[in-house]
Formats: C-alpha cells, sequence, structure tokens
C-alpha cells in the first residue's frame, strides 16, 4: 500500500485521511507508523482501493487541495468521502 505517499503529498491532515478512509485519527496514525491494517481483511482491502484512487488524484494534480476557507474545505473533504467509501474493496487474493 503506497499510504505513505498519500500521507505526504496529499497535503491531506490525518483527521481528513481519516474521513476519507472511514476510521478514527488514531488509526491514520497507527498506519503512519505502526503499518497498514491486517492484510487481506476488509479493511485492508477498502483501504488499497482508496489509496489507489487518491494516488491517481495526485497525479493528476488534483491533490493538495488549493487554499481555501475552512467550511469549505470540510466540505470538498466530505464530498471526497462520500465517493471513496462507496467504492468496492479489492478482491480477496
Amino acid at each position: 500500500m503506497n499510504f505513505a505517499r498519500v500521507l505526504t503529498e496529499s497535503g491531506l491532515t490525518k483527521i481528513d485521511l481519516a474521513e476519507l478512509y472511514g476510521v478514527s485519527r488514531q488509526t491514520i496514525h497507527g498506519w503512519a507508523f505502526v503499518g497498514p491494517p491486517r492484510a487481506g481483511s476488509l479493511l485492508a482491502r477498502q483501504a488499497e482501493v482508496i489509496t489507489a484512487a487518491l494516488i491517481a488524484t495526485i497525479e493528476r494534480g488534483l491533490l493538495p487541495l488549493e487554499a481555501m476557507d475552512k467550511a469549505a474545505r470540510r466540505e470538498r473533504v466530505a464530498k471526497m468521502a462520500a465517493r471513496l467509501q462507496g467504492l468496492k474493496p479489492a478482491p480477496s487474493r
């Protein structure tokens, strides 16, 4: 999982990432310092798909987000979260 790249290049806070992945801020912190979720679990498969989508967004230049007020940023992140969490998990291996 290229989560480290998302963490460093997306310009998103751990709180933003937690909302996008549908987990807590503490979980994001754990992924950053301890490692990703248990391989093969539903959470790991979902995180794999979300990470791939965020990397594609970085490569297209849509992330990091431009400067905006807090309310607009929260709204943008909430829309992204709704779309990302609607993705199907990666297939089991």
